[in-house]
């Protein structure tokens, strides 16, 4: 099926609420109590068996958490506006997008509720210049909103529905273009502005490049995940979750190589936060951050620093604003997850965002 773009006419989503339980002056997470704007001790934050038995050398500062209300939130990836740290959390189960502000864990509301404007899920997010892009996984749409109004700017379309596309992450390129990965049909989408819409196209197929998809029930079969664009417009840096690997994607050749690195170097990558050179690569199992080196020419990187800390439970996207990372702690690995990975220990409440300084070699 072809893919088609929708332009819709901006329209007011529902007035934007404050959530009692984010605006508390007290947080709950899993037996811990945090005072809004403190920090979590060492010794009692919520984490992940793999996160607790971290070594010491690799654990990070005590984080601030923002706590995300409700029992099913699951929550994926984050997007943050440079200018003024407010951030952006979708909800993977139902769609929900709340925002919030760095260094203010009480300041959290919701910014488009569940079902707005038909999203049902909310995966991977990127914000820039005042538009929130959305990518609504197996529903093969992506919208894009004005952070100014909440209101719909664009909802574009793949055309292909569950079974057919997993759209998972999103990245801004300079000129605006959002591109976007699809973890199950071998293609990298673009969202490309035109006026005051944008068009969605494909971009690059992956079919008989150096990147080769496999078709796999569960976490075997997320192949291409993070996404990262270099501010200068000339690449791209993809993550494939069932490789352990990165590539390289030139945007004026349309050409994908692999980015050599040692061996071992990454487990389960997932999204991908780029400042200069400094790759941050979010890590599901190890529950870490590994921060890579990358060449001039992006096509070769190496480890300088894996970072965990003790609120880390399944991290999945992060973002960054000025000194401090956002890291989103999903919880995919527990009971209800809606993701490709599951549990059976039901998820610690109220689901997180942890933020902490960013990590320096």
């Amino acid at each position: 099926m072809n893919p088609t773009s929708t332009s819709s006419r901006p329209h007011r989503t529902p007035r934007r609420r404050a959530l009692p339980a984010a605006s508390a002056a007290v947080a709950v997470l899993a037996g811990l109590t945090l005072t809004a704007g403190a920090t979590a001790p060492a010794s009692g934050a919520p984490a992940t068996p793999s996160a607790l038995s971290a070594p010491a050398s690799r654990t990070a500062p005590a984080a601030l958490v923002h706590a995300l209300p409700g029992d099913q939130v699951f929550p994926e990836s984050v997007a943050v506006d440079p200018a003024t740290g407010r951030f952006y959390v979708g909800s993977v189960k139902d769609g929900t997008i709340y925002t919030g502000r760095v260094g203010a864990p009480g300041d959290l509301r919701v910014f488009s509720p569940a079902g707005a404007d038909g999203r049902t899920i909310a995966t991977g997010l990127a914000f820039a210049d005042g538009r929130l892009v959305v990518a609504g996984r197996q529903t093969g749409q992506i919208f894009v909103y004005d952070t100014g109004t909440a209101r719909l700017v664009s909802r574009l379309d793949t055309g292909l529905r569950a079974g057919q596309t997993f759209l998972n992450d999103v990245a801004l390129a300079p000129d605006g273009s959002a591109y976007v990965t699809d973890s199950v049909a071998p293609v990298l989408w673009r969202a490309r502005p035109t006026g005051g819409g944008y068009v969605l196209e494909k971009f690059m197929d992956f079919t008989g490049t150096a990147v080769s998809y496999v078709s796999a029930p569960g976490a075997p079969g997320i192949n291409v995940n993070g996404i990262a664009a270099d501010p200068s417009g000339r690449y791209l840096v993809i993550g494939k979750r069932n490789e352990n690997a990165l590539y390289r994607v030139d945007l004026r050749q349309r050409r994908v190589t692999p980015v050599t690195m040692p061996a071992g170097t990454l487990n389960t990558p997932d999204g991908l936060v780029l400042r200069g050179r400094t790759l941050h690569v979010v890590q599901n199992q190890p529950g870490s951050v590994n921060t890579l080196a990358l060449s001039a020419d992006f096509g070769s990187a190496r480890a300088r620093k894996d970072t965990a800390d003790k609120t880390f439970a399944f991290p999945t996207g992060a973002a960054l604003y000025k000194q401090r990372i956002l890291v989103v702690n999903s919880q995919f690995n527990t009971l209800g997850s809606p993701a490709a990975v599951s549990g059976t220990t039901p998820p610690r409440l109220p689901f997180w965002v942890s933020e902490l300084r960013v990590p320096s070699p």
